[in-house]
């Protein structure tokens, strides 16, 4: 098991995630679509707390600050920020992802 020291095997964490990359439009601009997604063992309601709360995000990636509803704007500390463009509770959202002007 390739770990953290935690307990938590990055290996496996990283294979479990489903990518998809391709070209998109967003606002009559050609953009970089980046799709992820993840089969978690827990009901909906429950992953939707995690990675929509700004008290639990910070437990598995970065702190974030912002109004992190739909049209809110979002800012993770030291790194990227973005519009939260739809929301679909508990089946997914649309964010905008912002680093460096682009």
């Amino acid at each position: 098991m390739v770990g953290t020291g935690d307990g938590v095997d990055v290996a496996y964490e990283i294979d479990a995630v489903r990518r998809r990359v391709g070209k998109g439009v967003f606002k009559e601009v050609e953009t970089r679509v980046v799709a992820l997604s993840r089969t978690f063992g827990s009901p909906p309601a429950e992953v939707w707390d995690a990675c929509t709360r700004s008290e639990r995000i910070p437990r598995w990636f970065l702190p974030i600050s912002g109004d992190l509803r739909g049209g809110g704007r979002y800012q993770l500390q030291g790194n990227a920020g973005g519009t939260i463009e739809r929301c679909d509770p508990p089946n997914g959202f649309f964010a905008t992802w912002e680093f460096g002007g682009r």
